[in-house]
């Protein structure tokens, strides 16, 4: 194998470990933003409301379940509306 080949096939590796981690993060942030989404909608308010009001509740968790990413904050959100709701 050439100096040449050997380039291009570490610029493809390269390549394609970029693309993954960009591949994983922006469906993190795809997830994210419907959970977000859902948040909104159990909570029946306005956006405004509803955010200001998601953005509390992930502090008041955050101190009593640190260490958490905001994924999960965002479905023990909504584990707990739909449980108050029954």
């Amino acid at each position: 194998m050439s100096l040449s080949q050997g380039l291009i096939i570490l610029a493809i590796v390269g390549a394609l470990i970029i693309l993954y981690f960009y591949g994983v993060k922006s469906s993190k942030g795809r997830k994210e933003r419907a959970l977000w989404q859902e948040c909104r909608r159990k909570l029946r308010l306005p956006d405004k409301v509803a955010d200001e009001t998601i953005k509390r509740y992930i502090k008041s968790l955050q101190k009593s379940h640190p260490h958490h990413s905001e994924e999960w904050y965002l479905e023990k959100i909504i584990y707990d509306l739909e449980r108050d709701r029954r």
